[in-house]
């Protein structure tokens, strides 16, 4: 369906605009969920995705992961592996982050530990790093929300999650297929019609990428966050979108 030499334009454009949101929306789900069975040291910070990565205190992690290793009962470990994924995504270490939000993904089974996984795996992603390493970083993030789904079938939330996935492992027709599954069983889904927009610009079909833009604004009217985020995408392309 798309035009591949277009494909590098969705991993540069694409993902740095979408995967913020994903992200930021976990970390606000987050705290909700995250089991507190122990008080964390005093500096220990459950922000939001920060401006500026904070600066990791490593004794602080040394000794939640010496602590790790004497637990024998894994959900006593819970605490201690979501004061790590907060401390390692508060600094900027995604990759980090993901691999202790997996362990406990595996512990709980819960489909928002599987989800905040993949989001911190596709967080990695957007900064940028070797392509290989990308690759299979994006894989893992794949295989996260793919789990999640096993846990809550057709969500549509983790499903336009995994189309952004599928996005950065250059799979265009595999993410609009995603997103057209999306929007059938929920056409007023605010981020899968955005994100179907902006897949179909990026990929060249500027004139049915229209419908879904002009949609997802229409929704997005009392969402401030995208309210924003799709303004200033069409903002930035609006030349190119409806001339």
């Amino acid at each position: 369906m798309f035009n591949r030499w277009f494909i590098v334009a969705v991993l540069l454009v694409t993902i740095g605009s979408l995967v913020f949101v994903i992200y930021q929306d976990s970390r606000d789900r987050s705290g909700a969920n995250q089991i507190n069975q122990t008080p964390p040291a005093d500096d220990y910070k459950n922000a939001g995705n920060p401006t500026e990565p904070s600066e990791i205190d490593y004794d602080r992690v040394a000794y939640v992961i010496t602590v790790l290793d004497t637990l024998e009962n894994p959900r006593e470990k819970l605490p201690y592996l979501g004061e790590l994924v907060i401390r390692y995504s508060d600094a900027g270490q995604f990759g980090n982050a993901a691999v202790y939000a997996q362990k406990r993904a595996v512990i709980t089974g819960e489909a928002h530990d599987w989800k905040e996984a993949g989001d911190l795996y596709l967080e990695q992603v957007r900064r940028g790093v070797e392509e290989e390493i990308s690759k299979n970083t994006g894989k893992k993030a794949e295989s996260m929300y793919i789990k999640a789904l096993e846990r809550k079938p057709g969500d549509t939330d983790l499903k336009t999650d995994l189309a952004v996935v599928y996005m950065s492992l250059l799979k265009p027709d595999k993410s609009y297929e995603t997103l057209m599954q999306v929007l059938e069983k929920e056409p007023d889904h605010i981020r899968a019609n955005f994100n179907a927009g902006v897949l179909l610009h990026q990929m060249g079909n500027t004139e049915q990428s229209i419908s879904y833009f002009d949609r997802a604004t229409v929704l997005a009217d009392e969402e401030t966050h995208w309210k924003e985020m799709i303004q200033g995408y069409l903002n930035q392309y609006h030349q190119e979108i409806y001339h």
